[in-house]
């Protein structure tokens, strides 16, 4: 399953806004263009599939929170589009201050037609407290016939990680019984289970270690007391995690998460993960990322990343003249593969200097 485009309108800095998305997604942008807001639509789809709307508007704050304000509206929609193999799926969430509706639309591609199949979906009223579930059949198929379609993509599961390399240097032993969170709090715990359950992904991990990180001979884990303790073999000495740097904790934080086996997860969005890696680890993490089962999508500021990505992977944010926020993937900007290549990746490119130089224009 891939998510392959998401519509959202009035959404904090998005109105009316198209985003198409790949296997690996890129995301570069000035300051302020948008590109955090992205990450948090994502996590909003992702709240409002697995509880409802409602929690997912208090988990950021509430209604006006999200809003636009830039107008005057105060309806949001959000709609994701989804494919697997020959099926497809379209999700719209659409609220206001008094009611939310979540409607899923399947189809199947056959002889290349596109057959509506399946709909089902609720409405409700927050005042009345009453919720209205319809289900619709087409052309004769029945749940039996879409049961793969479901498994993967009810709901269609995305995880955003913004690792916080001080949370994880303190508190990293903690044992939270989930999956591993948005700050990486919990990494040890994470890390000992793929170590008990899968020793072949504990030793990729370690060997990537080892491969990137000068000085790195190994790593391990030992639950002790009810704590996890992450470890570092380094010159025959065993050293604590509070004693290594802030890119090694950052590059083991993401080399296990891509490393978990977590079926369940078809999206991994990361913000900035290029933090504290020097050029060695930023294009092992670029491989890693492109040979991972799961949708990639990666926000950064990064030249050193821009300059090691395949054109087809960048997809570009920024402000139209309203003030909103748009996006174009950088293939389908006339002519700028021709000037990349002018440019060449010999030297660091800005987003600003992209602008300047007329190569992917100002969008307005």
């Amino acid at each position: 399953m891939k998510l392959t485009k998401l519509y959202i309108h009035n959404y904090k800095s998005f109105y009316d806004t198209t985003i198409e998305l790949d296997k690996m997604n890129i995301v570069v942008g000035e300051n302020n263009s948008g590109k955090s807001n992205l990450i948090d639509v994502l996590e909003f789809i992702d709240i409002a599939m697995l509880k409802d709307i409602k929690m997912a508007i208090i988990s950021k704050g509430g209604l006006e929170k999200i809003l636009n304000y830039n107008y005057n509206e105060k309806k949001i929609i959000i709609e994701s589009y989804s494919v697997h193999k020959n099926s497809l799926m379209k999700t719209r969430l659409t609220f206001d201050e008094n009611m939310e509706r979540v409607i899923s639309f399947f189809y199947l591609n056959r002889n290349n037609k596109v057959i509506p199949v399946y709909a089902s979906g609720y409405r409700m009223n927050y005042s009345l407290n009453k919720k209205r579930i319809r289900d619709y059949f087409f052309k004769g198929f029945s749940k039996s016939d879409l049961s793969v379609l479901f498994d993967k993509s009810l709901p269609f599961l995305t995880k955003t990680y913004a690792f916080n390399m001080e949370t994880i240097r303190n508190k990293s032993h903690r044992k939270l019984d989930r999956e591993l969170t948005k700050d990486g709090e919990n990494l040890g715990e994470t890390l000992f289970k793929i170590k008990q359950k899968s020793s072949d992904n504990f030793e990729i991990i370690s060997n990537s270690m080892i491969g990137i990180v000068n000085e790195i001979e190994g790593i391990d884990v030992q639950e002790v007391f009810g704590s996890y303790i992450i470890g570092f073999y380094e010159k025959n000495r065993y050293i604590g995690i509070d004693m290594v740097s802030d890119g090694t904790i950052n590059l083991l934080a993401t080399v296990t998460l891509l490393n978990e086996n977590n079926n369940k997860i078809l999206l991994l969005a990361f913000d900035e993960p290029e933090r504290f890696l020097h050029l060695k680890a930023v294009n092992y993490l670029l491989e890693n990322f492109r040979a991972s089962e799961k949708q990639i999508l990666i926000t950064t500021h990064s030249t050193e990343i821009l300059k090691y990505a395949n054109l087809d992977e960048i997809l570009f944010i920024y402000r139209d003249s309203d003030g909103d926020t748009q996006s174009i993937r950088a293939n389908k900007i006339e002519g700028l593969k021709d000037m990349l290549k002018e440019l060449s990746y010999e030297r660091d490119l800005t987003l600003d200097e992209l602008i300047a130089d007329g190569v992917i224009g100002d969008f307005r």
